[in-house]
């Protein structure tokens, strides 16, 4: 399941990126490097700052008045002049006054970009403060963008804990689980269904998980219901009908399907249609679908193949010997082409015999020579070379012993049901 992991950690970036604006070209103000740590290293070894000598400068101005200035100048964006007071009423209160100061400290280097320091100061503030929630929104937002999912993980369940209908966390919980392989991805994006029921491509992501945890076919019901919650939504419709099939569910594949050939038709959907048509032996519907692919592909000699599997599953020997042969011009000494013809004269013994009330006939052997020689042909091609091999020992027995032919010198294939033969 790469793919979807890299489609959801796209989506999920994109989102992350436009909602914090980071890495604006600032210069950072923080002592101390930071530098390219191990993820399980969430915390920066390194928490001094140059603010921290303020904690000893002596004054006279009370904790709320030095607050008041910090603030004004934050109110109006001037952090400059702002992160000197702010500084000197974290270090020096232990109340509401330091969690202000503390909250408006990380939204300054947040909003620069100054990364390091911002988680400096989201890490030193959740020291004190460990339940401040903006904080944690902070830290868990730099540590999912810089890759730390599992350091970023804490953060959003307290999030979550303390505001669970906040889609975005809710979403964002979810995906950090998916990624962590923890089934709770599974509970949180139900979560966040709740909130949004009729959020189809949040039904799709919850049946992405579920697939994932739980194995194919868990996920039909949601399948189902994400299709019928945007049923003009091809995307949905396809993963529904795929869905279905990998679930033996075929008769249910097969109005997803038809809306997807209708607005967007292309091999790999008629591919899979036929395939569905065949399991419900909808053979010549099948074929309909397979002859659509080589308008599309017209030298594409694995469809002729499988069109000739199907003529031979309907009993109609000639038809499938055509398409092998037109499989065959194009791609010449292709093994897998003379394989399927063998298949079908081996198909065609069984036939007769059993139009004829199982009765063993000497010409039943010739055909099964027939076979046997397309078996040989096949094994000239190294790729089907062992299967081929395989065909040749199945298929031996049942070819004329020398005293078969001795008894049977002048026999030949006659039986009319082997007309096509000729």
């Amino acid at each position: 399941m790469k793919w979807l992991k890299w489609n959801i950690l796209l989506a999920l970036f994109i989102t992350v990126f436009a909602y914090s604006g980071l890495y604006a070209q600032y210069e950072d103000e923080m002592l101390g490097e930071q530098g390219n740590q191990a993820e399980e290293n969430c915390v920066p070894k390194n928490l001094t700052t140059k603010w921290d000598s303020l904690a000893k400068k002596q004054e006279t101005q009370s904790i709320g008045v030095i607050y008041g200035f910090g603030y004004e100048y934050f109110k109006n964006k001037d952090y400059k002049d702002a992160l000197p007071y702010l500084w000197e009423v974290y270090l020096k209160d232990n109340g509401k006054y330091a969690r202000a100061a503390v909250r408006k400290i990380a939204n300054i280097y947040y909003t620069r970009g100054n990364v390091d320091s911002a988680l400096i100061v989201c890490y030193r503030g959740l020291k004190r403060f460990p339940s401040l929630l903006r904080l944690h929104h902070y830290a868990g937002m730099l540590q999912n963008t810089l890759g730390k999912f599992r350091c970023a993980i804490p953060h959003f369940e307290e999030l979550v804990k303390k505001n669970s209908t906040n889609a975005f966390y809710l979403k964002t919980l979810a995906f950090l689980y998916f990624k962590d392989e923890n089934e709770k991805a599974i509970d949180i994006q139900e979560k966040l269904i709740k909130l949004e029921p009729d959020n189809a491509d949040e039904a799709n992501t919850l049946a992405q998980y579920v697939s994932h945890f739980r194995g194919e076919g868990a996920d039909l019901d949601l399948r189902k219901e994400t299709w019928q919650k945007a049923p003009n939504n091809i995307s949905f419709a396809l993963s529904y009908a795929k869905a279905a099939a990998n679930a033996g569910k075929f008769k249910d594949a097969l109005a997803p399907l038809a809306k997807v050939v209708k607005e967007k038709p292309s091999s790999s959907v008629y591919l899979l249609r036929a395939e569905v048509y065949e399991n419900l032996n909808m053979n010549a519907k099948a074929i309909a679908d397979y002859k659509r692919i080589l308008k599309i592909d017209p030298k594409n000699a694995n469809v002729m193949l499988r069109i000739a599997v199907d003529y031979r599953n309907k009993n109609d020997f000639s038809s499938a010997r055509y398409w092998v042969r037109k499989a065959l011009s194009a791609k010449p000494h292709y093994g897998l082409a003379y394989i399927t013809m063998g298949e079908i004269y081996e198909g065609s013994v069984l036939y007769c015999q059993d139009k004829r009330g199982g009765e063993i006939k000497y010409e039943d052997k010739l055909v099964y020579e027939k076979a046997l020689n397309q078996y040989k042909l096949a094994k000239r091609d190294p790729a089907f070379r062992a299967k081929a091999a395989k065909k040749i020992e199945n298929v031996r027995p049942f070819i004329p012993t020398e005293e078969d032919r001795f008894m049977h010198k002048k026999d030949k294939i006659t039986s009319p049901c082997y007309n096509w033969l000729k």
